[in-house]
């Protein structure tokens, strides 16, 4: 409750950076991944609604189990990190650089609670408990966010894959890793699971993917 001047300024003061940060966050480009339009990038605020809306509507009709108001939650602060992390490329991503993407994360997830764990700690604290994938709802999330990629390579007509020269055999060794680091840890929602192979059928259907030649 604000009950001085003081704590009004505070409060203003922080939602001003929060709206910064917000703002910062629209600015970030994702890799490989285009709008329709095969030009303008997805950002990680087109990214995070997408996500939204999308854990939230499985979640309700598909997982009953789910607490489709926590799966929100989740959805929404998954990727701020990203603000000061940045998004790393991860196609063809070296254990090493996987390693340096989480450190980098993990700082920016320690320089986000300092900023506003005083002020507005639903913020850094739901994000810390979306970092710790304890919850199942925070497993949901992550599993949908790996299936989202799809969606897009789908409505760009994989523009950002043939940019970054990916063949179809060598896009499905990346999915076919992928489904088994994400079986680990979103096994448990068969449905899921089902809906990310049909979607990684029809990318790689996609006639943009004509295998080791469309590298040239």
């Amino acid at each position: 409750m604000v009950d001085s001047k003081t704590d009004g300024a505070r409060l203003a003061d922080s939602l001003v950076d929060l709206a910064r940060l917000a703002l910062a966050f629209g600015r970030v480009d994702r890799t490989a991944v285009y709008h329709p339009d095969q030009t303008t990038p997805e950002s990680d605020t087109d990214h995070t609604v997408m996500l939204g809306w999308a854990a939230c509507a499985l979640a309700a009709t598909w997982f009953p189990q789910l607490d489709v108001g926590l799966v929100a939650q989740f959805a929404l602060v998954h990727d701020a990190p990203e603000v000061y992390a940045g998004d790393t490329p991860t196609l063809r991503i070296t254990d090493a650089e996987r390693a340096a993407k989480a450190r980098r994360e993990a700082a920016a997830v320690d320089r986000l609670a300092a900023e506003f764990t005083h002020q507005l700690p639903w913020f850094p604290n739901t994000l810390r408990v979306y970092e710790q994938q304890q919850l199942p709802e925070a497993r949901f999330v992550r599993g949908v966010d790996k299936v989202l990629p799809k969606l897009v390579h789908l409505l760009d007509h994989c523009t950002g894959l043939v940019q970054q020269q990916m063949t179809r055999d060598e896009l499905t060794d990346v999915f076919d890793r992928q489904r088994t680091d994400m079986h680990r840890y979103v096994g448990e929602f068969t449905t899921l699971m089902d809906l990310r192979d049909e979607l990684v059928r029809r990318v790689l259907d996609q006639p943009e993917l004509t295998g080791p030649d469309v590298a040239a």
